[in-house]
């Protein structure tokens, strides 16, 4: 009796044993498809701030997205990952060609300029010291950057040279003795020229590093400036432009290479954990295999057996086997988990560092959007931002009919303030206008600046009537800033044309009819506001 119950002892002792590899083992599965899942997250996410850089990668990465959400076969994902791993590579020899056609271009430009008749001898030498020191190819599109600046440089002042040349012109007619006079070309810029670089700069959406470069210039415009003045602006504005470019491609070549390098090694570790699992499970199927072999073979022995010792001796024996499996068995599996754990760990932490790196160049992307549709000089919307969502409303209109509006407003005599006080006079007053929209309208409407002095406001949910007396406040409001230029105080008022959306309305017709609105109280004496 005493012989049973030992050995009922030690069956449940082998049957806790039992259960805790079994219990073991679904832990590891579930730690293993909670990783999985993590990440697959990071890939789905890390492909969709990819987008937009090529539209094949783009192609690629969004069926790696959809093979990832339906759970395709792990052959298949796998085999998209080595093509999209090899298209990544493709990109970086396509970096490395541009470079050597960026090289072999500006050595071109250099020898051109070299070839010039007339060039001063001190620019000749310059620039024969330029081509020499540049003729082996660099490492990185950043590294010509300098190089570009001191070729453009030397445009310049070739260009500088060549307008120091006269031309003659015929004397007065009706004077009695004909003379020929030489007459030196104009050196002060034409206005015109002028008012269309403000327009082009003041548009200009640069990186926060550059945008005070961009300002600096912006202050430097005057009607009294000189053509090479001008033109010397002109060409800085676009190094800063070349430069702000170079840092936008530096970084996304540095984050695609990064990708690159983690998908690799993403690729690599599916790969080894496949194989560890398909290893592990017919290691745990031979070892479990082996346990229900021996424990048939202990319940054939008892009933075989004839007496208790018998039984005892044969139990014994039996139990020390499947002992020796179990621990075989609990040794391979902590293996197993220990390995699973290093290589998950190691996995982890470069997906943690290139999602950190994936957040800094989204954060980047979003912020390049951002400005994109933002006016620089007031912080508005800008024309772009207008007619995005312009269109928009639009569209909703005609899907359900509702109360749309659109201005058009217009500073009066804007001209007269920058011709007598200054760009930086207009610029300020601008800014203080679109402070006022936004304080007095604030979430009542779209506010954007169209260009110039004209601004443009789309309001939801006004009728005519309560549309025309918000209109006439903001314009009273306008009316009663305290401007004061030179110590001369200056009276600025507003001009503006509404009108409602309607049935046959496309974006166009309704803003050319709000248009003529402004143009009937610009007509009206200004400072008024006319509705159509």
């Amino acid at each position: 009796m005493s012989n049973n119950s030992a050995a009922s002892k030690e069956m449940i002792l082998l049957k806790k044993k039992l259960e805790l590899a079994i219990t073991s083992r679904a832990e590891i599965e579930t730690d293993l498809k909670s990783q999985s899942s993590l990440l697959i997250k990071f890939i789905e996410k890390l492909s969709l701030v990819c987008e937009g850089m090529d539209i094949t990668l783009d192609n690629k990465l969004s069926k790696l997205r959809l093979l990832l959400k339906k759970s395709a076969a792990l052959p298949e994902i796998q085999s998209h990952i080595a093509s999209t791993s090899l298209l990544l590579q493709q990109q970086s020899q396509v970096n490395a060609t541009n470079l050597n056609l960026l090289h072999e271009r500006f050595h071109i430009a250099g020898l051109a300029l070299q070839k010039i008749n007339g060039l001063p001898a001190d620019l000749r030498r310059k620039l024969r010291s330029l081509i020499t020191e540049s003729k082996d190819p660099k490492d990185a599109v950043v590294q010509y950057v300098p190089l570009l600046s001191q070729l453009l440089e030397f445009y310049d002042m070739a260009l500088s040279a060549k307008n120091k040349a006269t031309v003659t012109t015929e004397g007065i007619l009706n004077q009695s003795n004909s003379t020929l006079k030489t007459v030196a070309l104009s050196d002060t810029a034409d206005l015109k020229y002028i008012k269309r670089f403000e327009k082009i700069i003041t548009g200009l959406a640069v990186s926060d590093n550059h945008a005070k470069d961009i300002a600096i210039i912006k202050s430097q415009l005057n009607k009294d400036i000189s053509n090479n003045k001008l033109l010397h602006n002109l060409l800085t504005v676009f190094d800063v432009i070349i430069e702000d470019l170079n840092d936008e491609r530096n970084t996304a070549k540095i984050f695609l290479s990064t990708l690159s390098e983690t998908l690799t090694t993403v690729q690599s570790a599916v790969k080894t954990a496949v194989t560890s699992c398909k290893a592990t499970q017919s290691q745990h199927s031979s070892l479990n295999e082996q346990l229900q072999k021996q424990i048939v073979d202990m319940a054939n022995g008892l009933d075989k057996a004839t007496s208790l010792a018998d039984i005892k001796v044969d139990i014994n024996a039996k139990l020390r086997v499947i002992a020796g499996t179990l621990e075989k068995k609990t040794t391979f599996e902590r293996e197993q988990q220990e390995s699973l754990h290093s290589q998950l760990s190691s996995m982890t932490e470069k997906v943690e560092l290139l999602e950190k790196q994936s957040q800094r160049f989204e954060k980047r992307i979003q912020e390049q959007q951002a400005r994109s549709l933002q006016d620089a000089l007031t912080q508005l919307n800008n024309r772009a931002a207008f007619d995005e969502y312009f269109a928009k409303e639009i569209v909703r209109y005609h899907n359900k009919k509702f109360e749309l509006a659109i201005v058009v407003m217009d500073l009066d005599n804007f001209k007269r303030i920058n011709d007598t006080y200054g760009h930086t006079a207009g610029d300020k007053t601008l800014q203080v206008i679109s402070s006022t929209l936004k304080k007095h309208i604030g979430n009542e409407a779209f506010i954007a600046r169209y260009g110039g002095e004209e601004f443009v406001l789309i309001f939801s949910g006004f009728n005519q009537e309560k549309l025309i007396d918000r209109l006439n406040i903001l314009r009273l409001q306008v009316a009663k800033l305290p401007f004061k230029f030179k110590n001369t105080k200056v009276s600025i008022t507003m001009s503006m044309g509404a009108s409602h959306i309607r049935q046959d309305d496309n974006v166009h017709m309704a803003f050319e009819r709000a248009d003529g609105a402004l143009y009937q109280a610009k007509e009206k004496g200004k400072n008024t506001v006319v509705y159509i």
